[in-house]
């Protein structure tokens, strides 16, 4: 139990030297694309990112399923952090746009190996605790990263007047701790149970048709999320300063993580109640992103902090509770899949939308999660 416990810190902590150095960089991202000369629908196309990640996370739970040997949980979830270091720096590299979108699908596939398999090592060590705490726990020390990495980059485009390549390679120091700390926890806890116990069930087999009904509701809600992409990118081109931008993401960020252990616990006391949460709060950060981004930015950072905390930890945990144990990598890897195929879309329409019409991105926004709400709530 006790060795659990440090496992389930150790996981904590990786997320948060890991997330302050993808948390920085993609609070920034989207203003370096509007320097560089990016047009705006480059910012959803990012989104594409979403897609290979999710795409990657599908790849690893499958994966994870057919060979059902814990030593690959461990190597996917180190190989996607080492990922993530190496990239993040390179960004310092190149101000051509086509070299950024490419060097953000590449971290976004080490984070999409690393997440499945993470997930489940997470679930099993948190299971002594309740799994809803346990993931708003998690979340919570993944926010804190979330929180210091924009605040980071902030800083430093402020100390070197503006220089997005210095802020790209010193967010890098991080991530090297997160490898090492993922390095450590693989030593203390190499044989995780849940592939080791049963038998393999591959495939789509054993996936009920509330996971189904789930996850077409997901796709819903993320067909309508705004992504910070093309927040930032919009910010920028109405004259919203880089430092100023970062610093407003990781506002968002701290709303986030202040609302994960709440979440979670809500989750542990209603269970699938607390999920139509989600939607309703990415209505308000699309409305309050339309109007208040010129007026107001912090409204904007709120609402959309809101929105993170809810999606982050009970959306994420209830997968866990609609199928068997044994299928939860695969499970985990369908509904990442499902989501990047939902961001990529979403993020082009939204990049055409507010091109056009702020207004029209704000009905794009409540038709999509109002649909949402009403899966959600049928479940």
């Amino acid at each position: 139990m006790r060795k659990t416990i440090v496992v389930f810190i150790l996981l904590g902590l990786i997320s948060l030297f890991a997330d302050m150095t993808y948390e920085g960089a993609l609070s920034i991202r989207g203003s370096y694309l509007e320097i560089i000369g990016a047009p705006i629908i480059v910012a959803g196309l990012i989104n594409i990112g979403w897609l290979v990640s999710y795409g990657s996370r599908f790849l690893s739970g499958v994966l994870s399923d057919y060979l059902r040997k814990p030593i690959i949980l461990w190597v996917l979830t180190v190989t996607g952090y080492l990922i993530n270091v190496i990239v993040v720096p390179l960004l310092a590299l190149t101000n051509r746009w086509e070299l950024v979108l490419v060097l953000i699908v590449l971290e976004r596939f080490g984070k999409g190996l690393r997440a499945p398999a993470r997930d489940v090592i997470l679930a099993e060590v948190s299971e002594g605790i309740g799994k809803g705490l346990g993931f708003g726990v998690h979340e919570t020390m993944d926010q804190a990263g979330a929180v210091l990495g924009p605040l980071l980059a902030s800083l430093i485009l402020v100390a070197s007047n503006q220089d997005y390549p210095r802020a790209f390679l010193m967010l890098g120091v991080p991530g090297v701790i997160a490898v090492v700390l993922a390095i450590i926890a693989w030593s203390m806890y190499p044989q995780p149970s849940s592939l080791s116990t049963r038998k393999s069930m591959l495939g789509f087999k054993g996936l009920t048709r509330s996971y189904y009904m789930y996850t077409a509701g997901f796709f819903l809600f993320s067909l309508g999320f705004i992504s910070w992409d093309i927040i930032s990118y919009h910010a920028k081109n109405i004259g919203l300063r880089g430092d100023y931008i970062a610093l407003l993401y990781s506002i968002a960020m701290l709303v986030d993580g202040l609302l994960a252990v709440p979440s979670g616990l809500l989750y542990d006391r209603i269970g699938m109640k607390s999920t139509i949460l989600a939607p309703l709060a990415s209505m308000a950060a699309g409305i309050a992103f339309t109007v208040f981004i010129d007026r107001n930015p912090l409204i904007m950072a709120f609402t959309w902090g809101l929105t993170m905390g809810v999606f982050e930890t009970n959306i994420r945990v209830a997968v866990s509770d609609l199928v068997p144990a044994e299928k939860r990598a695969f499970a985990y890897g369908f509904y990442g899949l499902v989501e990047g195929l939902a961001m990529l879309v979403g993020g082009v329409i939204q990049s055409i939308l507010i091109a056009e019409n702020a207004i029209l991105l704000a009905v794009y926004i409540v038709i999509t999660e109002f649909s949402s709400l009403i899966v959600f709530y049928r479940i």
